[in-house]
């Protein structure tokens, strides 16, 4: 190892690096997802122009990963919060994350129209940790599930609340603040997380050039995005059953065609992730002042549960802290999902595909998702 590479803290983990990734686009799952550590630009930058002998191998690296990251990630937290709590428990951690300094929350969008109050809650639950500036699209047509224990509760509720939106026309369509996102951001540098139906993310990638950006969606996203984390399907395969997200309430030929047109690293977390990790009982303790608690206790109360497995929060928690220590990536094949939203994992052909697998019993990550659901928020309001 030369001593331009040896002098740095990670080399460790740039000669795992090294060792472990066989192929370009393998290299640039690990660069991006594996949570490996790397130098910043202009730590290489000197090393380019004042070491003469650097070696193939850094070159190698350098190559294998041309947009290395130097900042957190950035995420858009597309939701379709109606039907079940663990999409507000998936909000609440991003927002324990965002107040650790971990990611930059951009935005959400309300991939379901069918209930009207799907903005409303969303914009209470910013508010609450302190981000009721975050922009919020919203379906507008009534596409999705109508019935929700908790959504118009929450979002009626200004008065306790102190948000602004309260349904979805006090919002822009989802498309226009898709794409007002992304254009805000640098090249290759935002993580789209997906915890529900595709509906809104192939209106995306169909949307065409509008004073935004001049890119049609397909092409404003291999510029401006850098991955998609998706919670939907079962890992290596449906056994014919088919998954909530890919397969129901009209999702199946949106979540075929997002599969099949996403065209960047793209990582699946199966229903048997979320499954195992029962949260939100924690959350039964704490005050209706808090709209995230307040969503779990009218949503169990319905179902008569204590706990509720924790699919979405698997979602955001990978997006941010990558698969180690709680899951392994495999990454070769790809994700094939048919007209009826079932999906098998084929190993031929290749591609830039990755599922996750269990690697640490499901208790620990319950621990640590419970625990950033109930960490107090560091602001409150607008």
């Amino acid at each position: 190892m030369p001593a331009t590479i040896d002098s740095r803290q990670d080399t460790e983990n740039w000669g795992q690096l090294k060792a472990n990734v066989k192929h370009r686009k393998h290299r640039r799952l690990e660069c991006v997802r594996a949570g490996l550590p790397f130098p910043p630009f202009p730590a290489l930058r000197e090393i380019l122009m004042n070491q003469l002998s650097i070696t193939i191998t850094a070159l190698a690296l350098l190559w294998a990963c041309p947009a290395l990251p130097t900042e957190i990630p950035k995420v858009i937290f597309d939701t379709d919060m109606t039907g079940d709590c663990d999409d507000c428990g998936a909000l609440a951690v991003l927002h324990a994350l965002a107040d650790r300094g971990e990611v930059k929350l951009l935005g959400c969008i309300a991939s379901y129209g069918g209930n009207p109050y799907v903005a409303g809650c969303i914009d209470a639950i910013n508010t609450w940790y302190g981000r009721g500036d975050l922009p919020i699209g919203a379906m507008q047509e009534a596409y999705g599930r109508t019935e929700s224990p908790y959504l118009e509760a929450i979002a009626t509720d200004q008065a306790r609340y102190g948000h602004d939106v309260v349904t979805k026309a006090d919002v822009p369509d989802h498309v226009t603040v898709y794409r007002q996102l992304l254009a805000k951001q640098p090249d290759g540098s935002v993580t789209i997380v997906t915890v529900g139906r595709l509906k809104a993310l192939c209106d995306l990638l169909a949307s065409p050039p509008d004073d935004v950006s001049a890119l049609d969606g397909m092409a404003l996203v291999n510029q401006k995005a850098v991955q998609w984390v998706c919670m939907g399907g079962r890992y290596p395969n449906s056994d014919g059953k088919g998954e909530a997200n890919f397969k129901t309430h009209g999702g199946a030929g949106y979540s075929k065609t997002a599969v099949e047109n996403w065209s960047l690293p793209a990582v699946f977390l199966g229903y048997e992730i979320g499954a195992r990790i029962m949260t939100g009982q924690s959350l039964l303790n704490i005050s209706d002042d808090n709209p995230v608690a307040r969503a779990y206790r009218l949503y169990l109360g319905a179902i008569n549960a204590e706990t509720r497995e924790s699919w979405d929060q698997t979602a955001v928690l990978f997006a941010v802290r990558g698969a180690a220590p709680w899951w392994t990536l495999v990454t070769t094949g790809h994700n094939h999902v048919d007209a009826e939203g079932v999906n098998k994992w084929r190993r031929e052909p290749d591609s830039e595909h990755a599922y996750a697998v269990v690697a640490r019993p499901s208790e620990e990550a319950a621990a640590l998702i419970e625990s950033l659901m109930v960490q107090p928020p560091k602001a409150r309001g607008k």
